[in-house]
């Protein structure tokens, strides 16, 4: 069963364009396919517990230690508000995602504007169920509205597909080793060979012998 449920969690992360993926979500997806398919599927504890002990995951908690929740406890968010916001595609809670998948400067730019797309997506769908009447809900989700529709702006300009494949480019041009260290010959060096004396010749006996004499 858990052999089972590690694989499709590995399907879906495959697939999921984010990358870094809500634990909920990816145990939400696996549980219908376990519905289809007949399979159990443990609790979200259990499960995500699963995921962190697996190799072929990367676990983000989204805690760090329990001292942090003793310090920081988190105020629970009401059933229907959380439904709701899951319905939208945001997820709270741990993270993963899948240890092979490496995160270059081009993967990360396409998550951050596919982020704020959605972000400004769920706000378009607010505003056209807003309630009819209120001032000051439509006053505040029009401000909030401008607000995302320039950060979309700025995210599309900042991390454009052009300039985020320069940087990638950059950076592995800049780990490469430097073409200036030449490795060492493995040639050996001919020693110098010693000039030996010049024997002396019979010329040079005589004329020794005669300033001698």
């Amino acid at each position: 069963m858990y052999e089972r449920c590690l694989n499709e969690a590995e399907r879906i992360l495959a697939a999921d364009k984010d990358v870094i993926v809500a634990v909920k979500k990816v145990w939400i997806e696996v549980c219908r396919e376990a519905h289809s398919q007949g399979f159990e599927v443990p609790q979200l504890s259990d499960f995500s517990a699963m995921l962190e002990g697996d190799p072929r995951f990367e676990f983000f908690p989204i805690r760090a230690s329990l001292q942090d929740d003793l310090d920081h406890p988190r105020e629970e968010d009401a059933p229907s508000e959380e439904a709701e916001m899951e319905q939208l595609g945001f997820f709270s809670g741990d993270r993963v995602k899948l240890k092979n998948v490496e995160l270059t400067p081009s993967l990360l730019g396409t998550i951050i504007r596919s982020k704020v797309d959605r972000t400004m997506d769920a706000l378009t769908k607010a505003w056209e169920l807003r309630p009819e009447g209120d001032q000051d809900t439509e006053d505040r989700l029009l401000e909030i509205l401008a607000k995302t529709q320039k950060l979309q702006q700025e995210v599309k300009k900042t991390f454009s597909p052009g300039r985020m494949n320069r940087l990638e480019a950059s950076m592995k041009k800049r780990m490469k080793p430097s073409a200036r260290k030449r490795p060492k010959s493995s040639v050996k060096r001919k020693s110098p060979q010693r000039v030996s004396a010049r024997p002396k010749t019979r010329s040079t006996r005589r004329t020794t012998k005669r300033r001698r004499s």
